[in-house]
């Protein structure tokens, strides 16, 4: 008897120990994939975090109110208009780390790029393939941690000294979504605005009119996240944030205002703010769901939260299934487990 329970100790042992040499760094209380996710993406650093992706199109608006302050009209090419502009685009709705500090139920990023662009090949120096020199804008919850372990960490954004796992980091929200309403389940509403005073948008390059011929028609877009000087006395408002998603479509908006820096043809003559300009901005987005790079979402919680299937080996719509990932190899080791099981059972009888 003795004989056969070593046996199966051994056999149920076996799966874990193949398992962990697949991702030995795996932790399992991080948002982040097992690491070889990212080999069979091709080392991709777009996918990297639990949760659900989708694809879409991204529209942005902006229909111009003052000049560079409130005692400044608009140019004439720029009145009585709105401008829009299209982006290929993403949205990643993943689960937080205990590294998240604020009330962001979830963290979000959405990223545009010029329209037909294949973000299957991005090309790029950072460490984050989607920071591609073809990424024309993006928009994130929380700074992005790329990875983590329990005295360091690699993020997007400078980072505050904390005490998650003494000695660990912190990473403050800039949105502070919330419900909208008591939600038990998907589909799930979320609101809230953007007021971070230290946070520093990527400028969106955007094509207006020019004031007159001395200006080019691009414009450097900021979204206008606190007030300064140039928004004295102009009733402008933080920017609001929607964002509605399940386990198929997505959802968001942004509704706020926006500073447009003009550009003259020739850098260093006198008067580039003539043409600067401020109004009104609107992002929106609407996609449907990734099944290739997305974990499932469960339906049944009021904060959402993921069944963990990329890099698992237990979803045919993801990347890499039946490959022999981080616990694909589950079946047919649990089957050789089983095999052992009645093995030792016979051993036992000798």
């Amino acid at each position: 008897m003795r004989r056969a329970l070593q046996i199966l100790a051994c056999c149920f042992a076996y799966p874990l120990i193949v398992s962990s040499k697949a991702d030995p760094d795996y932790n399992a209380s991080l948002p982040l994939r097992p690491r070889n996710v990212t080999t069979w993406l091709n080392d991709s650093e777009i996918y990297l975090w639990v949760g659900s992706y989708y694809n879409g199109t991204t529209k942005v608006e902006f229909t111009p109110e003052i000049g560079r302050d409130v005692n400044t009209s608009v140019c004439q090419n720029l009145q009585n208009q709105t401008f829009t502009a299209n982006y290929e685009s993403f949205i990643a709705i993943t689960e937080r780390g205990p590294y998240n500090v604020g009330v962001n139920p979830v963290n979000i990023l959405l990223a545009l790029w010029d329209l037909g662009t294949n973000l299957s090949s991005l090309e790029t120096d950072s460490d984050l393939s989607w920071l591609s020199p073809s990424l024309k804008w993006y928009l994130e919850s929380s700074p992005w941690v790329t990875s983590a372990t329990s005295n360091s960490i690699n993020s997007d954004a400078p980072i505050t000294s904390g005490n998650w796992t003494t000695p660990y980091y912190f990473i403050d929200d800039e949105f502070n979504l919330t419900s909208s309403y008591d939600i038990k389940h998907a589909p799930y509403n979320l609101t809230g605005t953007l007021t971070a005073r230290d946070y520093t948008f990527s400028s969106l390059d955007m094509d207006l009119a020019p004031c007159d011929t001395s200006f080019k028609s691009q414009y450097y877009m900021n979204l206008i996240t606190f007030g300064s000087l140039e928004e004295a006395g102009w009733n402008w408002t933080y920017p609001a944030v929607e964002l509605q998603f399940d386990s198929h479509t997505v959802n968001f908006t942004l509704d706020g205002y926006a500073y447009g820096a003009a550009i003259r043809k020739n850098p260093w003559e006198q008067g580039w703010e003539d043409g600067d300009v401020q109004g009104r901005f609107k992002v929106s987005f609407s996609g449907v769901i990734d099944p290739y790079h997305s974990d499932i979402l469960v339906n049944t919680s009021s904060t959402p939260s993921w069944l963990r299937t990329v890099g698992f080996g237990n979803n045919s719509m993801n990347i890499g299934y039946g490959s022999e990932g981080l616990l694909s190899f589950y079946p047919s080791l649990w089957g050789a487990t089983l095999i052992c099981f009645i093995v030792s059972l016979g051993l036992s009888y000798f």
